[in-house]
């Protein structure tokens, strides 16, 4: 079978290590053609889940919110994962052309990169909303969080495709090359992955800590009883600590997914890995890695209170649509 992860994230691998009687190639066995119709299956589900939050975002004007901007922005990293990352890891293990594993590579760099920056974003937005309530609208306003989302954007793109400075695609990799190459790995998985992760999970903590201490003192203020100011209030924090937790959510799946990824590359960078890993093991990591982008959709679609109401008023309508036009052929076939 052809290693997956062949690249290795560090897009200088050798592309002709198989022996022609024996390529590797995943649509030349039956176990192969299954793991085909598995990442296909994926790739789909990713698609229609995203697709989903860009309707809903789309006709529900209260949807418009900078939060969700933030939410859609990363839709949008997610679809393009299920609709050019995933079918060119299926395109490079089926036919094993330099160019196509580069681009997968190249894809793979900057959707995580991408995912991390847009979590880390809408986690910001998020902490400021909680603990300075006053400032937020004037300090947050929809055309500073379009602008930074363009960056997170440009940024992901530059810290990607800047291997292509020095990569050699079609020849053997120079010791040079793997010298930048190491240092690239490094400066991915601490500054482009475990930073962001730290500081995501810092605020997520102060935002859970901020939370409780408001919820206790409410509570000794009004000595137990619900008053309805009080009450508005325990809603407003249990909406900000479901928000809260979403985020979390996401952050940690995108570190089960991502994070072996990124050390991986380095350890083979670094000569510590030698030999290609168990192809059970290859199959497993990339569905981990792609899980964030279905996951992610899923999280705040169904579980995020003002897009869980959208998809109920989308649903009531197309019901309702769909009653109308059976009553109206009723009344024409009794006329």
């Amino acid at each position: 079978m052809v290693n997956l992860t062949s690249c290795r994230g560090n897009l200088t691998c050798e592309n002709n290590e198989m022996e022609p009687e024996d390529d590797g190639l995943l649509h030349r066995t039956p176990l192969g053609r299954g793991v085909i119709a598995v990442f296909a299956f994926q790739s789909l589900l990713i698609i229609l889940a995203n697709s989903l939050v860009f309707l809903l975002f789309a006709k529900t004007r209260y949807l418009r919110t900078k939060t969700n901007y933030c939410l859609v922005s990363l839709a949008a990293s997610d679809f393009l994962a299920g609709l050019v990352s995933l079918p060119l890891v299926l395109a490079c293990s089926t036919v094993s052309l330099p160019e196509l594993c580069v681009s997968m590579d190249l894809c793979q760099r900057f959707l995580s990169i991408s995912t991390i920056l847009h979590l880390l974003v809408a986690t910001l937005e998020r902490y400021f909303k909680i603990m300075s309530p006053f400032k937020y609208t004037s300090m947050v306003t929809k055309h500073r969080v379009v602008l930074l989302l363009l960056s997170v954007w440009t940024f992901s793109c530059f810290a990607s495709f800047i291997q292509l400075a020095w990569i050699n695609i079609q020849g053997p990799p120079t010791e040079k090359i793997h010298q930048l190459d190491t240092a690239y790995a490094i400066f991915c998985l601490a500054a482009l992955a475990f930073l962001p992760f730290l500081i995501i999970a810092c605020i997520d903590g102060h935002i859970f800590s901020f939370i409780r201490k408001e919820q206790k003192l409410r509570y000794n203020l009004t000595q137990g009883k619900l008053l309805h100011n009080t009450e508005t209030k325990q809603r407003k924090g249990r909406h900000d600590r479901k928000a809260a937790i979403i985020y979390a959510i996401m952050t940690m799946v995108f570190a089960f997914g991502w994070f072996p990824y990124f050390i991986i590359t380095l350890l083979f960078d670094l000569g510590l890995i030698t030999s290609a890993f168990p192809f059970a093991a290859e199959i497993i990591m990339v569905v981990l890695k792609f899980s964030t982008a279905l996951i992610n959709p899923l999280l705040y679609t169904f579980f995020k209170n003002d897009f869980k109401n959208a998809l109920r008023g989308l649903m009531r309508t197309r019901q309702q649509q769909l009653q109308g036009g059976e009553e109206l052929t009723t009344t024409v076939v009794w006329q």
